[in-house]
């Protein structure tokens, strides 16, 4: 740098980009954040957390690029410092309390003009320098980056000791994954049932990279996606055990043996690598899918296979690099796992099934594609949330009339958008016998078709003698 005198201004580029507002597609995830860079760790844990940005995650959560510990880090990174475009909200669930998932550490740290840093995820509360006294000798807070920042404020040995407990990965166990509701307490995945009442909003996609590969919690996922408080539905994100499946074929397997195969949940195989950071592909389905219903007014018609994702690279759970070819991806795709694919110079998800496809099986027609599936799933929630209000109201025939206008008027405009092939909606007598009208209990009879997929498109170019004509002036 040349020598300056004075004082100075300079504009840097944005490094930072903010999701689009008005985003309905949300993402929900259960893991573990660094929420002992917080002032108050506890009100961190086992709750819904709803995420607007990277900064927002920041305050609310922490953050570490020590991903393998913190998984939640990377679904934060992913939907909101991706390449392609920032996008949320989302919601997070942290299990990791600091009260239980701690052990005892000790570090010298290095005393330079009475600054010091720590890198460890210190738990701020528990840090003692012995013979001196916090607030008095020195204070700790958490830096930006990370770290924990000693300030002295009388003299502090160089290299001065530091006795603390820190967050411990390998005390956190499945089973606070999973968690559940005892008295009405929610943990673990059962906190999704905090979301609509806590959020107003709606949970469609629910994730746990870094542990979705463990089929308990994989089953506790999938159970919990239907009818969320007896309502909702969502799909689930899950990941192949690429640490046990290092081939094509061993992933086929895994998925087969382990009973992957629910048809609401997407899954995928390898993990991802962008800017020496390594992604599970469940978060970069996650991430595809919110930023490709964003793209398409928020309904979920259109798969997010053959969308660009940006990652660099494919690897396996340890790093190691792994490549292959679009013909080997598709022998993935006709197992019903997602992956991913080079083309057109850029890489691109890979696969418009869910888990339980798979190639020459009889499927229901509404479970061949992710985008069907989705759509069904968009439907009963839209009709739920939309006419809640009418529930314990009187039903005469000219709230039936309303209801059938209102409603067919948005199955039609989903048709004519293309959104849908079909879309129609009645109340018929045979599906509300006298018995159940004087219980109250009504029903509305929908048909649907929903938009399917071109999955491939096949151009067929065949020889033919008629151009030699044109040699001697003559038409071909």
């Amino acid at each position: 740098m040349p020598y300056q005198h004075g004082i100075f201004g300079q504009q840097v580029p944005t490094t930072d980009t903010l999701p689009p507002s008005g985003v309905a597609t949300l993402p929900v995830y259960i893991g573990t954040a660094p929420v002992q860079q917080l002032a108050d760790p506890a009100a961190a844990v086992n709750v819904p957390i709803l995420v607007n940005s990277f900064e927002d995650a920041q305050a609310k959560l922490g953050y570490s690029d020590d991903w393998a510990t913190f998984t939640l880090c990377e679904a934060v990174y992913a939907h909101f410092r991706n390449s392609i475009q920032a996008i949320g909200p989302i919601v997070v669930i942290n299990i990791m309390d600091p009260a239980t998932h701690k052990s005892a550490d000790t570090a010298n740290v290095a005393i330079t003009n009475g600054v010091g840093y720590l890198d460890a995820p210190a738990i701020l509360s528990s840090i003692v320098i012995t013979g001196k006294v916090l607030g008095t000798d020195y204070t700790v807070e958490y830096t930006t980056d990370g770290r924990v920042k000693f300030t002295a404020l009388t003299t502090l040995a160089n290299p001065t000791t530091v006795d603390f407990d820190k967050m411990d990965v390998s005390l956190v166990q499945d089973s606070d994954i999973v968690g559940g509701n005892v008295a009405g307490v929610r943990t673990g995945i059962s906190v999704v049932e905090l979301i609509y009442q806590t959020q107003n909003m709606i949970p469609t996609i629910l994730g746990a990279p870094g542990w979705s590969q463990k089929p308990t919690i994989k089953a506790a996922l999938t159970s919990m996606a239907q009818n969320i408080n007896g309502h909702w539905d969502a799909l689930v994100v899950a990941d192949i055990d690429s640490s046990a499946a290092t081939t094509i074929a061993a992933a086929k397997t895994w998925k087969d043996t382990n009973s992957y195969i629910d048809s609401n949940m997407k899954i995928g195989w390898p993990k991802a690598t962008s800017a020496g950071k390594s992604y599970f592909a469940s978060t970069l389905m996650a991430v595809r899918m919110q930023q490709t219903d964003y793209a398409n007014d928020n309904v979920p018609f259109v798969s997010p296979s053959n969308k660009q994702v940006g990652i660099s690279s494919l690897l396996l759970a340890g790093g190691t690099a792994i490549s292959f070819d679009e013909t080997e991806a598709n022998d993935l795709n006709a197992a019903g796992i997602t992956t991913f694919n080079y083309r057109g110079g850029q890489w691109v998800l890979w696969g418009p099934h869910c888990a339980n496809y798979v190639y020459g099986a009889t499927i229901d027609p509404k479970d061949v594609f992710d985008a069907g599936i989705r759509m069904m799933m968009y439907m009963t929630n839209t009709f739920q949330e939309n006419y809640m209000a009418n529930v314990d109201g009187p039903l005469n025939r000219s709230v039936v009339d309303t209801i059938l206008n209102d409603a067919n008027t948005w199955l039609n405009s989903l048709v004519a958008d293309g959104k849908l092939l079909h879309g129609s909606i009645a109340f018929n007598e045979t599906s509300n016998p006298t018995s159940s009208i004087v219980e109250g209990d009504f029903v509305f009879d929908i048909m649907t078709t929903t938009t399917p997929v071109a999955k491939s498109l096949t151009f067929k170019v065949q020889y033919t003698t008629k151009g030699i004509n044109t040699l001697f002036g003559g038409v071909s």
